[in-house]
């Protein structure tokens, strides 16, 4: 059997990928020789590392995600999550696709409509609609667990879809009547779920003007396998304690009868067989 899992993510067009400091941080990207302008990046990488370093040091929050993409295969996805250390949540729209994603610790849940649970999970169209609006449960060897698990909690989320070579700082501005400083770029290429992913375009991220200058949105704009894409996370509730149990009476992957497979990529996801 040949299933397209969905990958969950917050941005669509970095499709979750790593941060890349331009100076080689997270081993993801280095871009010290190719810099337009090494005396604007340097105090870029700066603002961007303090941001991320004010954000793993709070590791709570709420975001809300917005993402496009056009041409062909097109499709547009909408998440609201809330992460935690080591727990979060997701509410996920894709399309037709309902779902929610509940992490704690490594154990990971997925509740979601009939499309969504064939689309991500792989199950059959009657397997679907007898499980829809039901917890799954899914264990670390059950092939669609790592996409699914991927950018709920505030480390994941936070590495996972803030994707920017930095280049420079723009003026400071206002943001939802926020002073900030904008740090601007390059999205950067990076691995995730497995899955090496280099979209082309710019990226942005407005972070508080004054210290501890946290995130408050990231933008990106560029191109993925020939679609042109868009994405917008704005980050709020900084510290606020994100509370997140496991679902009782959820009913195992495992159980399903689903085949374990193999993991390949494709430039339509990820690919169970």
């Amino acid at each position: 059997m040949t299933v397209i899992v969905v990958i969950v993510v917050v941005a669509l067009v970095g499709a979750g990928i790593g941060v890349a400091l331009g100076g080689g941080s997270n081993g993801t990207s280095t871009t010290t020789s190719s810099t337009p302008n090494a005396a604007a990046a340097g105090p870029a990488r700066q603002l961007l590392r303090s941001a991320l370093a004010a954000a793993g040091g709070i590791n709570d929050f709420h975001y809300v995600a917005s993402s496009t993409v056009s041409g062909g295969n097109g499709y547009s996805q909408k998440t609201v999550g809330d992460a935690g250390p080591s727990s979060g949540k997701q509410v996920i729209t894709i399309g037709a696709q309902r779902f929610t994603v509940i992490v704690v610790g490594t154990a990971c849940y997925l509740k979601g409509n009939a499309s969504a649970l064939v689309a991500n999970l792989g199950l059959s169209s009657a397997q679907a609609a007898a499980h829809a609006g039901q917890w799954i449960s899914l264990a670390k060897t059950d092939a669609p667990y790592a996409s699914v698990y991927a950018a709920v909690t505030a480390p994941s989320a936070i590495a996972d879809n803030i994707t920017i070579t930095a280049t420079s700082v723009l003026a400071p501005t206002t943001v939802d009547g926020r002073q900030v400083q904008t740090v601007t770029g390059s999205i950067a290429p990076t691995r995730i779920a497995g899955q090496t992913i280099a979209p082309k375009g710019t990226a942005s991220l407005a972070v508080r003007a004054r210290s501890p200058h946290l995130p408050v949105r990231y933008v990106e704009a560029g191109t993925e396998n020939h679609q042109k894409s868009v994405s917008t996370v704005t980050f709020s509730r900084w510290g606020e304690a994100v509370a997140v149990t496991a679902p009782t009476n959820a009913v195992a992957y495992s159980s399903l009868g689903v085949g374990s497979g193999s993991i390949t990529t494709t430039p339509g996801g990820t690919v169970v067989t």
